[in-house]
C-alpha cells in the first residue's frame, strides 16, 4: 500500500518539507540530521527517475530545499521519518519535472512517482539501512578517536572484516596496530563490550527516526529494516 494520502497529495514540496520536524527526535540541527541519509536520498531517486540527468538535478533540487528552507518544528507530524522523507522526496521529482519538462514528461512518469515500483521502496530501505549502520561505526570511531583505550571500533572492524579468525590471531592483529601486546583474553572482553555498545548505538539511531518509539516500534523498525540481527542479544539483555 501506497503511503500517499490525499493531504499530502495537496501539499506542495515546500510545506513538506517544513513539516519534517524534530517531533521524531530532539535534534539541535534538523537540517544535518536530514543529510545523514542524503546518500539514501540520491539513491532513492536514481530509482525513481531513470534519466541520470533528471535523476541528478532532482536529489540536488531536493537537498538545496533542505538547507534553504529548514524545518518548522511547530509542524509535527507522526510516524516513521523514513516514510516521510521518501513522500517528500517524491513530490520534490514530481514538481522539479513538470516545472522543467511539462510537455516532454510522459504523464506515466508522474504515476509511477506517485506510486513507486517495489524495487525502488526496496532501494529506499536497503540505503536507509546501510546510512544507519554507517552512522553507528562513524560514531564508534569517533569514540575512540576520543578515548584511546576505547577499542570497540577497532576489535569489531577485525571481526568484521574476518569473522572467522579465532581470538589469538585477531589479538595478535590488534597488537600490531596499537604497537604494543594485546591479550586474547582482553580482546574477547572488549569484542563482548563492543557488539553491545554497538547494538545500543544502533537502538538509538533508529529510535531518533520515530515518532513516540516506545520499545515495540523500535522493534518493528529493527525487523522490518533487517537489522535484528546486530541487536537481538542487546534486547534481550534490556
Amino acid at each position: 500500500m501506497s503511503d500517499v494520502t490525499p493531504k499530502m497529495l495537496d501539499a506542495t514540496p515546500v510545506s513538506m518539507l517544513e513539516q519534517i520536524s524534530t517531533c521524531w527526535p530532539t535534534i539541535s540541527n534538523p537540517v544535518q540530521f536530514v543529510m545523514r541519509y542524503a546518500r539514501a536520498i540520491q539513491k532513492y531517486v536514481g530509482a525513481l527517475v531513470r534519466d541520470p540527468h533528471d535523476a541528478e538535478e532532482v536529489a540536488q533540487d531536493f537537498l538545496v530545499k533542505v538547507f534553504d528552507k529548514g524545518f518548522c518544528p511547530e509542524n509535527l507530524s507522526r510516524g516513521r521519518f523514513r516514510d516521510y522523507l521518501k513522500a517528500a522526496v517524491r513530490y520534490v521529482a514530481i514538481s522539479h519535472l513538470r516545472k522543467r519538462r511539462p510537455a516532454e514528461v510522459d504523464e506515466q512518469v508522474f504515476a509511477s512517482l506517485a506510486q513507486p515500483e517495489a524495487s525502488a521502496d526496496k532501494e529506499w530501505a536497503t540505503e536507509w539501512r546501510d546510512c544507519l549502520l554507517e552512522r553507528v561505526w562513524q560514531t564508534l570511531e569517533l569514540n575512540q578517536q576520543q578515548i584511546p583505550e576505547n577499542l570497540f571500533y577497532s576489535v569489531l572492524r577485525l571481526v568484521t572484516d574476518d569473522p572467522k579468525a579465532d581470538s589469538e590471531t585477531q589479538a595478535g592483529r590488534l597488537a600490531q596496530q596499537l604497537g604494543r601486546p594485546y591479550r586474547a583474553d582482553a580482546f574477547r572482553q572488549q569484542l563482548r563490550r563492543a557488539r553491545r555498545q554497538f547494538a545500543k548505538l544502533l537502538v538509538d539511531e533508529v529510535r531518533q527516526t520515530l515518532h513516540n518509539p516506545d520499545d515495540e516500534v523500535v522493534e518493528q523498525e529493527l525487523i522490518d529494516l533487517d537489522l535484528m540481527p546486530f541487536v537481538r542479544e542487546f534486547l534481550k539483555s534490556n
